[in-house]
């Protein structure tokens, strides 16, 4: 935390750490390049079990503390956890073993006298009960609540104290196809008195109810239907639906899409909804049941979405909305009497969560990112670790920790500052126009590729902000990539916005990741798989009519997808010609290497807008050799449109390999698999830059996500390409950059508008163009290590380094294996069986200051 002051570590339970920040030059970047400069004093957790992803936050009645459930990392340990609001000092915990089946998720909440709590057990299927005194929450019994249990709202009803508590899913992950969970569509009831569960409402429509709060008399229940645009009501004594509230008209999606969060007002017949797709606010009159205002509470008004509105806490006198937005790293103040935004309040990064004290002076904010990630050297070896080696989780999937934040209420003043703060850490006002000079170029391709960070890959290059001793892909595995580095220019500072595959693939392709997908993607990543991979492709029946694209009504989405969409439907709305190879398209049978079985349906890939995908190209299956299967079938099709003189403006090419399958026995080496990514790379640029297409075409190379392996500046920063004759310069480009820059760069020079908050603001890689193009071409290098698809490509033997835990991996789709044993294994290949990787060493978090064109 190089942008905090460490004021003291608590002695409660030896492992809260409390901070304040201090808006300086050195403030933390997110890995999107936006400062973090939190505005009140935060708690977190240096050891241990705790605060892995907080996402559900109860003030307890008395007013002295917060209980916050946490399940938001790839983590071991999912939590909840008690805060003293006075002194942040953790005052209690509860740790559940994810290996052990125990889970929790987002639902949190307290007895009217404060000495019971209840929190949703996710993956577990059960509501957590706990009794609360001086110790802190202990948990008494477990009651089974349906499948996947979320919201959770304690009210007394006209038959007296209930818990309403929404399903999200509807049955178990996997049931209904192997991309997909079954949505839910049910609400348990339970008494609390006797832990008996009274009924069970069926809302009807399977929409992934999620958040759940009652009326202020408690005579009527509401549940957000967070793939359904809509609020259900339930009426409290007969424990029946009487009614859904419509937040979005059918033709305006982005009206109110995805509400998550609900709060009822206690001195209004008012409700709320926190629409995270949207950037809006619903407000339900509980009286009437109807929508009569829906608020923009985003930071630019207007401007493409992303600010992603997640928590909602109301004042005591019921005149202010509090709304954490998540995307924005900020608190937005919402004036009930003119439904306007008053301003924002930064905080730590993902504010996900937000309630006001009962004397109505301070917020307490939870932070499902915290500070961020930092160095993490160790690239997320196991622990236990030898003595003196890395300390702590180094796996970027979960080493993050989340953050509770107190923040006194600003007065219109402080307030207006606060504002200020926000727009400038958040580069509101920034544009990045093309230069004139760039309008030559009128094809990109844009290739995306798998899990590697900078330092594995550009380590030792001299001239770059390199680890030499953690660069494992050298000139004979990787000369390729490094030659072009070399040749073109090297991006030193460049991160990926994702922690895994999971949201890495969406912010490559959508430019954000929905708040479904950040809330989601660790139930897929933890020691239990208590939810399925559904990011990238998910069959038509599976996806929500209910969930349309915001340009067309007709197309559904699914769950994962922004209303927006992805950047195959803002070319195919703007006129620009597309073709996919591999993204997005179904995971290939492990024994053919012939593409897929069936077309893309999401959205604009389905074939019923054209025939926008490769067929003959495969997707993930690291059976499929990038070199000798991928790249000539894009060649193929390439040398057609030569011929034809049609090459699509663009092209979307996936070479997965350089995710390698670790150790396993009789699989390519890591070295192997990674020279034929590198080849197929290669390849392409050798065909692109002797073809006529050379003068009008940039190729845009970015991963996906860092996850497997070490980097010394942060566990996001990863490799980045961006190579065309007017980028054959030779030069450094230290700019921060990331996964929004990259598709900022390729919208300008297309001429698309930006889909998403991020790659509106993002800085493009106009400073690694330069005026004057070289034409030269580029002649692809032949790895010194046999790349995997020749006949003596490399094996792993019986005896390589845990060959025996690798065989037991599953490769068969993205990220199935456990990232922290994989990336031991591909260490140990590498360095050797008895290496040991570097302790890490402290850098400051955004990389280098070193200006773009000096050379390094």
């Amino acid at each position: 935390m190089n942008a905090a002051r460490l004021l003291a570590v608590s002695a409660a339970l030896a492992a809260t750490l409390i901070v304040t920040a201090v808006a300086t030059a050195a403030a933390p970047l997110s890995p999107a390049g936006w400062s973090l400069t939190p505005a009140g004093q935060q708690a977190s957790v240096l050891v241990g079990p705790g605060l892995a992803g907080p996402w559900g936050l109860a003030l307890s009645p008395d007013g002295a503390s917060a209980l916050v459930s946490s399940s938001g990392t790839a983590a071991e340990f999912e939590s909840v956890e008690r805060f003293s609001l006075s002194s942040l000092d953790r005052t209690g915990l509860v740790a559940y073993d994810g290996a052990k089946g125990e889970s929790v998720f987002y639902g949190v909440a307290y007895s009217p006298d404060g000495k019971h709590a209840w929190a949703s057990g996710g993956g577990q299927n059960v509501v957590h009960v706990f009794d609360v005194g001086p110790g802190g929450p202990t948990e008494r019994a477990a009651i089974p609540a349906g499948t996947f249990p979320a919201g959770i709202a304690y009210g007394t009803t006209p038959l007296g104290p209930r818990l309403y508590v929404a399903n999200n899913l509807g049955g178990a992950p996997f049931t209904t196809g192997s991309y997909e969970d079954p949505p839910g569509h049910a609400v348990t009831i339970i008494d609390p008195s006797t832990n008996a569960i009274t009924a069970t409402v069926d809302l009807g429509a399977a929409l992934d109810p999620f958040g759940v709060a009652f009326n202020r008399d408690g005579t009527k229940a509401y549940v957000t239907q967070w793939m359904g645009r809509s609020v259900a009501v339930i009426d409290t004594k007969t424990q029946k639906l009487t009614g859904t509230i419509e937040l979005s008209p059918a033709a305006n999606p982005l009206q109110a899409d995805h509400p998550n969060a609900i709060a009822a007002n206690p001195q209004r017949a008012e409700l709320y909804t926190a629409n995270a797709n949207s950037d809006t606010v619903s407000v339900i009159d509980s009286t009437s049941d109807r929508l009569v205002a829906t608020i923009d509470v985003g930071l630019v008004h207007g401007g493409p979405k992303g600010s992603m509105p997640e928590g909602l806490g109301v004042s005591p006198d019921g005149r202010t909305l509090y709304v954490a937005l998540a995307g924005e790293n900020a608190v937005a103040v919402v004036s009930l009497d003119d439904r306007r935004t008053l301003g924002f309040i930064p905080t730590a990064w993902y504010p996900s969560g937000v309630a006001a004290t009962a004397d109505g002076h301070s917020l307490i904010v939870i932070n499902t990112n915290g500070m961020g990630a930092g160095p993490n050297r160790c690239g997320g070896v196991l622990n236990p670790l030898p003595p003196g080696s890395c300390s702590g989780d180094q796996y970027v999937g979960s080493m993050i920790r989340g953050s509770v934040e107190k923040i006194a209420v600003p007065d219109s003043a402080q307030l207006a500052r606060y504002t200020e703060q926000v727009r400038e850490n958040n580069r509101a006002a920034d544009r990045n126009a093309k230069p004139d000079w760039l309008g030559g170029i009128r094809h990109v391709i844009y290739i995306i590729k798998e899990n590697r960070t900078y330092d594995q890959v550009f380590g030792n290059l001299p001239r770059g902000n390199g680890d030499p001793a953690i660069d494992l892909f050298k000139d004979d595995s990787a000369p390729n990539h490094r030659e072009l580095a070399r040749r073109f220019t090297l991006l030193d500072n460049n991160y990926v916005d994702a922690e895994v595959s999971a949201d890495g693939h969406p912010w490559s392709v959508q430019g954000i990741a929905t708040d479904y997908v950040d809330k989601t993607w660790p139930f897929d990543y933890a020691s239990a798989f208590y939810r399925s991979y559904n990011s990238e492709f998910v069959p038509l029946a599976q996806q929500f009519a209910t969930e349309p694209l915001a340009s067309d009504p007709n197309v559904p989405r699914s769950a994962a997808a922004a209303t927006a969409g992805y950047i195959w439907d803002d070319a195919f709305d703007h006129g620009v010609s597309f073709r996919d190879y591999g993204e997005a398209t179904p995971w290939d049978d492990p024994g053919s290497c012939s593409g897929p079985k069936e077309f893309s349906d999401l959205t604009r890939l389905s074939s019923r807008f054209g025939e926008h995908v490769d067929p003959k190209f495969p997707g993930w299956n690291l059976g499929c050799s990038d070199h000798e299967v991928r790249e000539p079938e894009w060649e193929r099709e390439f040398k057609q449109f030569v011929q034809h003189d049609d090459l699509p403006g663009l092209e979307i090419v996936y070479f997965p390999n350089d995710h390698n399958a670790g150790t396993s026995p009789g699989s390519a080496t890591p070295q192997s698999y990674m020279a034929d990514n590198d080849l197929a790379l290669g390849q392409l640029v050798d065909t692109v830059s002797h073809s006529k297409y050379w003068q009008s075409t940039a190729i845009i190379v970015v991963e996906d996500d860092a996850q497997d392996g070490p980097d010394h500046v942060d566990g996001h920063r990863a490799p980045a390409l961006v190579i065309s004759p007017y980028t054959q310069t030779g030069k450094v480009d230290s700019t921060h950059y990331d996964t929004g820059s990259a598709l900022a760069t390729l919208e300008g020079l297309l001429g698309l508008p930006p889909m998403s908050t991020y790659d509106a603001r993002a800085a493009r890689m106009w400073p690694s163009f330069a005026r004057t193009p070289n034409l030269r071409p580029y002649d692809a290098i032949q790895p010194a290590i046999v790349p995997f698809g020749d006949s003596h490509a490399p094996l792993n033997s019986s005896s390589a380094p845990l060959a025996a835990l690798s065989a037991q991996m599953d490769f068969t789709k993205p990220d199935a294996a456990p990232e922290a044993l994989l990336n031991e294994a591909i260490w140990k290949s590498v360095k050797g069986a008895g290496s040991q990787m570097p302790a890490p060493r402290h850098t400051l978090a955004g990389g280098p200051t070193r200006d773009a064109d000096d050379g390094g």
